[in-house]
């Protein structure tokens, strides 16, 4: 069938990728398993959106994403200091008290997926689940993210999550959002305090990544009086270890 089909190619494109260990282009996949070159572009174009690939536009070339990699819980450890990432959230969790650790990358134009999650392990928690998709002005994670964009991109995905927003009074001001977003650049965090979430607060920072790999975000989150409580600490704890 279609669906049989396309499965096949899938794992295939990702087995090509165990074996070769490298970036290549759409001609290189293509020619290796032997596949329409169209249908190869349509197919890894697909994967670049659902966040399992990687695309440089500078090279033209795909190279599997971090998601590809928790998958089977496992990471490159190069970035992390010979640790693990998944190794990394749980130590961010135990260092903090057991809140909910959370991993986050960008998908599609405007979004933030939640790519790896690290439940509390207090009964009272912040909740979410690896998978999930929110509008990037509407998280700790997102913020982070953007702050290492410029401006006029910024720009865009606001008005892309406004318009995107059904409810007027969760729409995000421009000139306010960009003046806290050049506040998180100067102090290297972003803290959601309740106001994308109500009841709760995250605390989100970059991941140290090598150039040219789509960048990440961890954040910490929970009530807002409990975080509140060892807000430092839990800051400290970030970073000395990102």
């Amino acid at each position: 069938t279609a669906i049989v089909k396309s499965a096949m190619r899938t794992f295939a494109v990702l087995e090509f990728f165990r074996e070769t260990k490298r970036a290549a282009s759409v001609t290189e996949i293509a020619s290796a398993l032997e596949m329409p070159q169209s249908s190869t572009s349509v197919l890894l174009s697909s994967l670049v959106e659902l966040n399992y690939l990687e695309y440089d536009r500078k090279t033209r070339r795909f190279i599997p994403s971090y998601r590809v990699g928790l998958l089977g819980d496992w990471i490159r450890r190069s970035p992390f200091r010979d640790t693990k990432l998944t190794d990394l959230m749980e130590e961010l969790w135990s260092a903090t008290g057991g809140e909910t650790i959370l991993l986050g990358q960008q998908t599609g134009a405007a979004g933030m997926r939640y790519l790896h999650v690290v439940p509390s392990g207090y009964q009272l928690q912040f909740i979410t689940h690896a998978g999930q998709i929110r509008p990037m002005v509407r998280t700790a994670l997102g913020h982070v993210l953007l702050s290492q964009m410029p401006n006029t991109r910024i720009r865009g995905i606001i008005r892309r999550n406004n318009a995107d927003e059904p409810s007027p009074s969760a729409r995000v001001r421009e000139t306010a959002f960009l003046e806290e977003i050049e506040r998180i650049r100067r102090r290297g965090f972003s803290e959601s305090g309740g106001r994308t979430t109500p009841g709760a607060n995250t605390i989100g920072m970059l991941v140290p990544l090598p150039k040219r790999r789509a960048p990440l975000a961890i954040g910490i989150g929970g009530p807002i009086e409990r975080i509140a409580a060892k807000r430092e600490h839990i800051i400290e704890v970030m970073q000395s270890r990102l």
